[in-house]
């Protein structure tokens, strides 16, 4: 467990092992890309994609696997390539970083396990040096001070832009009135529902069961007992269901029913429904006000983004970029 949690923080740091043995004496290793004069080795990626090989892997099978795997090594490459590029723009540009904020930030890796010791040996096993972890650190807080200055720093945003979003999406920040629903199902049988028949049998037993809902019977007990959907085993829950997700006929019962109150049977072509209402939320309008933070994070980041395209374009067209 807490070597899977160091492989995460390399990843994170994209920080790599050393392409050195312990006796100093360099290892063969294949060049994956060039950048300037830096070269990137496939080991260097393959530790850092080992993580997200793992995940990937549970997701999808056979071509699919294949397929996404190689997409996402290529955008990992992608992103230690540009994280080069900004390194070795951090350092022409003399960004500092100071020997506080580098144990500053090793500290908090090291608060992620159990003792100092612990991480150490992990470390060790890991075949890094502590040397080359802080280095690596240095160069992520490097890489995050020039995007501060390079990105951050350099995005205005008015509050007339902040105010005109608001006025041109309205809809963003409007809720609907929503309740919180529980709902059984019987099925029809299969000749009922290709003939879109009604299916007395399975209608009167529906039935039944809303007259016992009705009069105090516990709906989720009933609905793990009866009902033939996929929510059967949570007792029919469906958590908060907004105004206009369900079917019309459906819609227009549940949102006139009280708190507490047990719907009559309704019929699709699947089968007969019954419907458990829960707390009503009423439909609601954020005030400006009140959603002029959630805009001006949106727009920010929206702007730095572009930004940050446009200015690692820059960077690129000016290097040397060499994928093997």
């Amino acid at each position: 467990m807490k070597s899977r949690l160091l492989l995460t923080i390399i990843s994170t740091l994209f920080l790599v092992p050393s392409v050195f043995g312990s006796n100093g004496d360099q290892l063969v290793d294949r060049v994956a890309a060039v950048v300037n004069k830096e070269v990137i080795t496939q080991s260097e990626v393959d530790v850092i994609f080992f993580p997200i090989y793992q995940q990937i892997a549970k997701a999808y099978q056979g071509p699919n696997l294949e397929e996404e795997l190689r997409n996402a090594r290529l955008r990992l490459l992608n992103q230690i390539i540009e994280d080069k590029l900004v390194y070795q723009e951090a350092q022409k540009l003399g960004v500092k970083v100071t020997d506080e904020e580098i144990q500053e930030e090793l500290e908090r890796f090291r608060s992620q396990f159990k003792n100092p010791e612990e991480f150490n040996r992990e470390i060790e096993k890991s075949g890094l040096k502590m040397s080359e972890f802080e280095q690596r650190i240095k160069e992520r807080l490097a890489i995050m001070k020039l995007h501060e200055y390079e990105i951050r720093g350099k995005v205005t945003l008015l509050p007339a832009e902040v105010e005109q979003y608001f006025q041109k999406h309205p809809e963003e920040f409007s809720q609907k009135e929503q309740v919180k629903l529980w709902g059984m199902t019987l099925r029809k049988n299969e000749e009922a529902i290709a003939k879109g028949l009604t299916d007395e049998p399975v209608k009167r037993k529906a039935e039944d069961l809303a007259a016992q809902l009705k009069k105090g019977a516990d709906f989720e007990a009933l609905a793990k007992k009866e009902s033939q959907d996929p929510r059967a085993g949570e007792g029919g829950l469906m958590g908060m269901v907004e105004k206009g997700d369900m079917i019309e006929n459906i819609d227009q019962v549940i949102f006139s029913l009280s708190e507490g109150s047990i719907s009559d049977v309704l019929e699709t072509e699947e089968g007969y429904h019954i419907f458990k209402v829960g707390a009503k939320t009423p439909a609601s309008q954020k005030t400006f006000e009140e959603a002029k933070e959630e805009i001006r994070e949106k727009l920010f980041r929206k702007k730095a983004h572009e930004r940050f395209v446009s200015w690692m374009d820059e960077l690129k067209k000016k290097a040397y970029i060499s994928i093997r």
